[in-house]
């Protein structure tokens, strides 16, 4: 490995640190769920708690739709820094006031980093990266983001409300203060007519002559930047649609098979079922699994490909979920003893860590960064990120309901359902862009339209 990439490597990783500094906030919530419901001094309902986990949502939905306009302008960069600093004001208003009000606004201000990170990372990433690493570099978001899942997990349920807030404010303070050393990207000095910039950057991160691709790069900016009213190529332009539907298509199955649930609601999910362990300790179990994984299946998607990927991650997941609402199906509403049965709620778990990572979790980002051109990367990612944060409030906010009325085993079926209808839409519309360059991925020629 040249010095180039290993620069690739240590750069993209760092910025996928913003993702751990987002999975800490956004995961925070959920050790201490059952403790805060049984807090006499806060007095809050499971609905109240409900809404906190949900109303995370409403900041995910804002941020990415700014998000996605602003780094035009600002440029990358600076708009990731901007993920430590709300991180931070979220930790030290938890600290001074312990309200449902005052809760609320730190989820919000959490979501508003999470949408940040989700928008705009994957979008540095990309573009610092060449096109043989791009996915197994991009790919490292879901492994960073467990890994902020697994700190939140490791020390929520063994620590007090202010020791454990204490423990996650170091977070985002060191990886503001790393991420101030870090470059711009190419594509974004390019866009910003700053061509000797970009060639010192891109540079640094390649082992030899960068006049070709630096050349490519530049050729690519200038059409893509040509094209006024960007949000509309979107819409009007026929690659560009059909690649925003597939994006889509990928947002709804990841986010419509449980995954904010699964790592939102994991206690309240364990509490409900019959272990040889406590539901805090399969929640670290949940977490390690999901790391581990996702630290192998950053490597598959530019070896395997993107498309069978997504469709075994979608195919898997429908049968993972199957099992897992089957289990608790005879646990909650037949007379069967479920403990005879809790092999499928661990092999369903075990393959839903296994499949979702390996496809759905990793694959949207390196989708949403890498089919869209220079002028649509940003909105399209916003807008992609704002509708997912709309699917997550959707799904979590369902969860407690469904329980209650029904059971968690529908919940669960439903995922199922997700896996299985959009595996199928996948089949048919996905095209492959493994190895190619940013931006204009389908094998068709295409047309820029005006707007």
């Amino acid at each position: 490995m040249g010095k180039g990439q290993l620069k690739q490597y240590v750069v993209c990783f760092i910025s996928q640190l913003s993702v751990m500094v987002v999975g800490v906030a956004y995961c925070w919530f959920e050790p201490i769920t059952i403790r805060l419901a049984e807090d006499a001094n806060l007095d809050l309902s499971t609905e109240d708690v409900s809404w906190l986990i949900a109303i995370m949502e409403i900041g995910c939905l804002i941020s990415p739709l700014v998000a996605g306009e602003v780094t035009n302008k600002l440029g990358r960069k600076y708009v990731i820094m901007s993920i430590g600093p709300l991180c931070l004001a979220g930790w030290i208003l938890v600290l001074f006031s312990k309200t449902m009000l005052s809760l609320a606004i730190v989820r919000i201000l959490h979501g508003l980093a999470t949408g940040v990170a989700f928008t705009i990372t994957p979008i540095y990433t990309a573009e610092v990266a060449e096109p043989k690493l791009r996915g197994r570099l991009t790919g490292t978001f879901q492994t960073t983001w467990y890994m902020g899942t697994l700190y939140a997990f490791s020390f929520g349920p063994y620590f007090d409300y202010d020791v454990y807030t204490y423990i996650c404010i170091p977070v985002p303070i060191i990886f503001t203060i790393v991420w101030m050393l870090m470059p711009e990207t190419p594509y974004y000095l390019l866009m910003s007519q700053r061509e000797e910039e970009a060639r010192k950057v891109l540079k640094s991160f390649r082992d030899g002559d960068v006049d070709k691709e630096l050349e490519d790069m530049h050729s690519a900016v200038k059409e893509e930047m040509s094209v006024e009213g960007s949000w509309k190529i979107l819409f009007t332009d026929k690659t560009e649609r059909k690649a925003f539907i597939i994006v889509q298509i990928v947002s709804i199955t990841k986010f419509l098979t449980g995954m904010p649930v699964i790592v939102n609601y994991a206690l309240d999910t364990f509490t409900r079922s019959e272990t040889f362990v406590s539901a805090e300790e399969m929640s670290i179990i949940l977490a390690v699994l999901l790391t581990l994984i996702a630290v192998i299946s950053a490597f598959m998607s530019d070896w395997i490909g993107r498309k069978p990927l997504l469709l075994v991650s979608c195919f898997g997941c429908f049968v993972a979920h199957f099992l897992t609402g089957g289990y608790y199906y005879i646990h909650e509403k037949t007379s069967l003893d479920g403990a005879n049965y809790t092999w499928a709620l661990y092999l369903g778990l075990v393959m839903y860590c296994f499949f979702s990572d390996i496809g759905l979790g990793p694959l949207l980002q390196t989708l949403q960064s890498e089919m869209f051109g220079a002028s649509t990367r940003g909105v399209a990612g916003g807008i992609t990120e704002g509708f997912a944060a709309f699917l997550c409030f959707v799904v979590l906010k369902l969860y407690t309901p469904v329980n209650e009325m029904f059971g968690v085993y529908l919940n669960f079926w439903f995922y199922s359902l997700t896996g299985l209808v959009g595996g199928i839409l996948l089949f048919w519309l996905m095209y492959e862009t493994a190895g190619k360059t940013i931006g204009q991925m389908e094998d068709k020629p295409k047309k820029k339209v005006m707007a």
